[in-house]
């Protein structure tokens, strides 16, 4: 049994969604119970995901003879059910985990956290090495291709940086616009695609923000700006993010940490470069050849961050003259990172769809479980 956020745009729904299809395309009988929403009422999934999420949804399995997975951060982990084995599906982002969650975990029989990373923050955290599994997630590489139709972009420019995330501080938007506000200029043919959404709410607009920004933090005038074009507010559906990877020239993301990274893999099972981090869970799948990483410096977390579970932990600074340095050189060396995309690519496709993760990593562990 998966109990989990199933349906939404966040990042653990994306994950059940992905570990649900996986496990039924391996043949596995999966029974669901979604927590939160109960049905896409956003309507961001397609006809075939719905009905897909349906039969899981009436899938019946003996609980007593099987696995109940619970994928949520560890305190919403329910300790009062019980199966032949319990896993807790977790992850974080910084050095630590937040107060509370090593209890969590310990009521567990595994954890399984998406990367090396987790396993080992966890553990230095307290939760105990043998319950820790690096359990990856993956992509769809055939809903992400190079070749899908591009998104209609207004105002997009003949190089188009673009990135697509949660306007928080461990997302590093400050350092990304920082950094491209410093390094280009309005006579140059580029131009910044964000695709952001707010917290708590998904539909604020994010426009008061980086015209914030612009004007009080940079000192600039809007019009003395390069090019930066805001997508409207809220999700997009989940057969429209291949489009919008596919509208774009590159993708940008200076995270201060990850437990995954799942956008990285999805812009190169597009065939766009990508610029990256140089700390946390994605270094689980990019590397030098395939990517451009960022040098940063281990820090600890702010102590007024929007986020207060990470006060007091230690995440990456992302260096901002080592982000421009990146985002010039895919802008000036269109050749060289579109081979290195090409190459990424192709690990997304040999190493890292999720039908390949399924099969090659998680049967074998749920085989294991239910030995």
């Amino acid at each position: 049994m998966v109990r989990g956020v199933v349906y939404g745009g966040s990042g653990y729904a994306d994950d059940t969604r992905g570990i649900i299809f996986g496990l039924q395309s391996a043949g596995v009988a999966v029974q669901v119970e979604p927590v939160e929403f109960q049905f896409d009422v956003q309507e961001l999934l397609t006809i075939d995901e719905r009905e897909a999420l349906e039969v899981a949804k009436h899938t019946r399995v003996d609980i007593a003879k099987s696995i109940l997975l619970q994928n949520f951060p560890a305190h919403d982990f329910s300790l009062s059910m019980h199966a032949h084995k319990r896993v807790g599906r977790t992850m974080y982002e910084t050095d630590s985990i937040p107060d509370g969650w090593t209890e969590s975990c310990e009521a567990m029989d595994e954890i399984w956290v998406p990367s090396t990373f987790n396993c080992e923050t966890f553990a230095r955290a307290g939760v105990t090495p043998e319950k820790l599994h690096a359990l990856p997630e993956g992509v769809d590489t055939t809903a992400y291709h190079p070749d899908v139709e591009p998104l209609p972009i207004p105002e997009r420019k003949g190089f188009n940086f673009l990135s697509v995330f949660e306007w928080i501080q461990r997302k590093g938007p400050d350092a990304l616009l920082r950094a491209y506000l410093s390094e280009f200029s309005p006579e140059e043919d580029v131009a910044l695609v964000l695709k952001a959404y707010g917290r708590p709410d998904p539909s604020v607009d994010m426009l008061p923000r980086i015209l914030y920004f612009i004007e009080r933090e940079m000192g600039m005038r809007i019009e003395d700006a390069p090019s930066i074009v805001l997508l409207a507010p809220g999700f997009l559906r989940t057969e429209d993010m291949p489009r919008l990877y596919a509208a774009a020239d590159a993708f940008v993301l200076p995270t201060r940490g990850e437990g995954w990274g799942r956008p990285f893999m999805e812009a190169l099972a597009c065939e766009r470069p990508v610029i990256a981090t140089r700390w946390s869970g994605h270094m689980d799948f990019l590397h030098d050849g395939i990517c451009e990483l960022v040098a940063c410096d281990v820090m600890p977390v702010p102590w007024n961050i929007d986020v207060e579970l990470s006060a007091g932990h230690r995440a990456a600074e992302p260096q901002v003259e080592d982000l421009r340095r990146c985002m010039r050189r895919v802008f000036e060396k269109r050749a060289e990172a579109k081979a290195k995309a090409v190459k990424g690519r192709e690990e997304m496709q040999a190493k890292w769809d999720w039908n390949t993760v399924v099969r090659e990593r998680w049967a074998p562990e749920i085989e294991r479980l239910l030995a």
